[in-house]
């Protein structure tokens, strides 16, 4: 079975959902919301009353003077060429205000949050805009938040199907997507459009399309293109800490020692079926039980993470999900344990739901594999982001004209 899903213009979403990215050990638990809907991809559409909130700890209750400034970006996330006044309404470099310390936790942070647009800062353009966050006696960035602005313009049709150019309901799924720009000037849709996918927002496997395969009257389609069959993957698996003194999903026990609370998690084995559960493709959501305000009030624990599998040569196995910026770096690298034989890792994580999963990256390699540990299965719930950006002979920036979240159900 296959999922046919169309886009209106009334469809705020984006590209790169959630990307943000830690630059400090001591900066953590980043999240970017659109609308208080922690669900949604955090992007605005241009013109309307959408707001973006960021936040993020710093593991002290000491307080830093932290800045942020918006920097507007290509398609390809390098800045564009438009000074600050054409995409930007008031002063850069704000300080952030909305600051609160931890309270009833065992481990000591300040949360620090703000908003975008707030009273002093508007954008005026779409496309693609960075966030860097700085200390003032640093330049360099401890925290980055990537979101976007959208105006539609486009109408943009995805087919999300197991039955694929290189297997029958095995363990990919193909995309065929169709840009319809009836009613907007497009007239080299072959060099003034680019079109990129996002797989459940990862960041090592984003495709950028080539030249349509077709081009008709106001519209071109992507059909049997190679690029756009990914590999399925599996659900993610999940865990739930929200109460320190009960088990929840995931957990097989919680102990407080060394002045922290260890969360044992059930050791995890290598998928060898389709894994039949909802999940949120990634996602994590900070809370707890213990107070009412869970980003003052959840407390910090550190998680232990334990994949039964054999030693594997020629790569690293890592954990795979938002909490971990979708990226590959040695903090969320799984180490052997020879005597358990499984592959381990303790995680400073903060009371709430995630999901997560186990990719393998070869030695050398920019991509990651899913298959070693969780398998591809067809029939998987993931999601894909389909973003179209517009720039016309003479222009200065990518405008995102069109973007839509299809999700493929079996």
């Amino acid at each position: 079975m296959r999922t046919i899903l169309l886009s209106m213009f009334i469809f705020p979403l984006s590209l790169f959902a959630q990307f943000t990215e830690s630059r400090s050990p001591d900066i953590r638990s980043l999240q970017m919301v659109l609308n208080d809907d922690w669900d949604a991809p955090a992007v605005a559409q241009l013109g309307s009353d959408d707001r973006i909130f960021f936040s993020f700890d710093e593991m002290s209750h000491n307080y830093n003077r932290y800045t942020y400034r918006i920097i507007h970006c290509n398609a390809d996330w390098t800045p564009s060429e438009l000074f600050v006044s054409e995409y930007l309404a008031g002063f850069n470099a704000q300080v952030i205000e909305d600051v609160r310390y931890s309270e009833n936790t065992t481990q000591l942070y300040t949360n620090y949050s703000f908003s975008v647009p707030n009273d002093n800062i508007s954008l005026k353009v779409s496309g693609n805009y960075k966030v860097e966050v700085c200390s003032d006696d640093d330049d360099e960035p401890v925290a980055l938040f990537r979101f976007a602005v959208v105006e539609h313009k486009v109408r943009i049709g995805v087919e999300v199907s197991g039955n694929t150019d290189v297997d029958f309901n095995d363990a990919h799924q193909q995309l065929g997507i169709i840009v319809d720009y009836t009613g907007y000037d497009v007239r080299l849709p072959a060099e003034e459009l680019k079109l990129y996918v996002v797989q459940n927002n990862r960041r090592d496997n984003i495709v950028r399309c080539g030249a349509p395969t077709y081009i008709s009257a106001n519209r071109v389609e992507y059909s049997h293109e190679r690029d756009l069959i990914f590999a399925a993957g599996n659900e993610f698996r999940k865990f739930e800490v929200t109460d320190p003194y009960s088990l929840s999903t995931g957990v097989e026990h919680i102990e407080y020692s060394d002045d922290i609370f260890n969360v044992w998690l059930y050791a995890d084995e290598r998928a060898a079926s389709y894994r039949n559960d909802r999940d949120e493709n990634g996602r994590f959501y900070v809370n707890t039980l213990e107070g009412y305000g869970s980003s003052i009030e959840a407390d910090y624990a550190l998680v232990h993470f334990r994949l039964n599998a054999p030693y594997r040569e020629g790569g690293s196995y890592y954990l795979l999900g938002n909490c971990w910026d979708n990226a590959f770096s040695p903090a969320n690298m799984l180490h052997y344990d020879s005597e358990r034989e499984a592959y381990v890792s303790a995680q400073l994580m903060k009371f709430g739901v995630y999901n997560y999963q186990y990719a393998w990256v070869p030695d050398g390699a920019d991509e990651a594999l899913l298959a070693p540990a969780e398998g591809n299965f067809y029939n998987t719930g993931n999601e894909y982001l389909v973003l179209v950006y517009h720039r016309t002979f003479g222009e200065r920036y990518d405008r995102l004209v069109g973007a839509l979240r299809a999700k493929y159900k079996n």
